[in-house]
């Protein structure tokens, strides 16, 4: 019997995704990453090389970006003859992101509501109104104190929704270029990018307070991220038309090892010229991993089934690694060695986000789906009707 959750993923991924396993096995390693990372900033007493490698994990948002604008072009591609594709594409987005998220910021309102309340009443910088409602619409990533203070992490979701409000444009711009020209375009359109995020960067070290210079806005906005989601739609284009890249796989991951080393070490650098440098690098990091990945055609089931839930899991893991597993940690530290507790507290926060990520799925994001799908087919019906004439009698 095909479940709910199933028929959906069936139909959002029938031969459109077609033996992309390898895509949800990167969410799932982005996933972990980002989970890794969070847990490891309340273990007391990690060495420095560990502490080192697991701030790493930071960067697994944007190999979120990489394989999301990987995805939205795959589908972009097989729904060209779609009626109404613009407003469908928007409504499917909408759809899939908004419920889930709006569910997050009531869920971590009432995590602490007596403290959020105070927080409303005082009118603080960080959770007010108007940064709940920029959340809501949002835009929270172009408003510093809204763009990761009401939902944790939520300012990747900002940035990937500026990025669905600029896709169908970009898309079009990568077809038309690549239909003209080929794959050197796309490399200079991101060039672009980068030259115009080195210029932001500057400018927002200049203008902008010393209180925002030094927040991690300056390194969280979309210009900042765009580059890499454009090297996710290359990195498409690129295997959708068949590009020879004759580079053995062994050198690709020498050269992948070799930028992660460099973003690696250079993360905790807040001048604007390592910011970028460190996005850049991440990106081209992960379009090569992707590479690998799909040259391999590498699967692995458990990790498939982690990165088809990757996104309920970012949202609530954070209710693990902050809230339930700081509990045990308490009652083990001093007790066991800081690194096998690091494990130990990882492999639950793991389990737990695991766990909730698969009911959220089926109750939250597969009814929005539902939802948006309905939605589009009930507007295409309407556009079909024959408008009636008015006679005269």
């Amino acid at each position: 019997m095909i479940t709910l959750a199933q028929d959906i993923s069936n139909n959002e991924n029938s031969s459109a995704t077609e033996k992309l396993e390898y895509i949800d096995v990167l969410r799932a390693i982005a996933i972990l990453m980002v989970i890794f990372v969070h847990n490891s900033q309340t273990v007391n007493g990690l060495s420095a090389q560990v502490k080192s490698i697991s701030e790493y994990g930071q960067i697994g948002v944007q190999l979120f970006f990489v394989a999301s604008a990987y995805t939205l072009c795959l589908s972009q591609t097989k729904r060209t003859n779609d009626k109404n594709q613009l407003r469908s594409f928007f409504i499917r987005r909408l759809f899939r992101i908004a419920p889930l998220y709006y569910f997050a910021i009531c869920w971590y309102f009432l995590s602490d509501p007596v403290n959020n309340i105070l927080k409303i009443i005082n009118v603080t910088p960080h959770y007010d109104f108007i940064n709940v409602l920029a959340n809501i619409f949002f835009i929270h990533g172009f408003v510093p104190f809204a763009n990761n203070n009401i939902v944790p992490g939520g300012w990747s979701i900002g940035a990937e929704m500026a990025f669905y409000a600029l896709f169908p444009m970009l898309f079009r711009l990568f077809s038309w270029a690549h239909g003209k020209w080929g794959m050197p375009p796309l490399y200079g359109l991101i060039i672009a990018s980068i030259i115009l995020n080195i210029t932001t960067q500057i400018a927002i070290e200049k203008f902008l307070s010393a209180e925002l210079i030094s927040d991690p806005f300056i390194y969280r906005n979309l210009v900042n991220q765009l580059p890499v989601f454009l090297m996710g739609m290359t990195v498409f284009f690129y295997h959708q038309y068949n590009h020879a890249l004759q580079v053995p796989i062994v050198v690709q991951a020498i050269l992948f090892a070799g930028l992660t080393l460099f973003v690696e070490e250079s993360f905790d650098d807040k001048q604007p010229c390592v910011l970028v440098a460190v996005t850049v690098c991440a990106g081209i990091s992960f379009m090569i991993l992707l590479n690998i990945f799909k040259e391999l055609k590498y699967s692995n089931k458990i990790l498939e089934e982690i990165g088809k839930v990757s996104y309920s899991m970012y949202i609530f893991h954070f209710g693990f690694v902050w809230y339930l597993v700081p509990g045990l940690k308490m009652n083990l530290e001093g007790v066991i060695e800081p690194h096998i507790l690091l494990i130990l507290s990882f492999m639950l926060a793991v389990l737990g986000s695991f766990w909730v990520a698969k009911l959220s799925y089926r109750y939250i994001e597969t009814p929005g789906i539902l939802l948006g799908k309905s939605l589009i087919a009930s507007s295409n019906q309407l556009r079909s009707l024959p408008i009636p004439s008015m006679s005269n009698k």
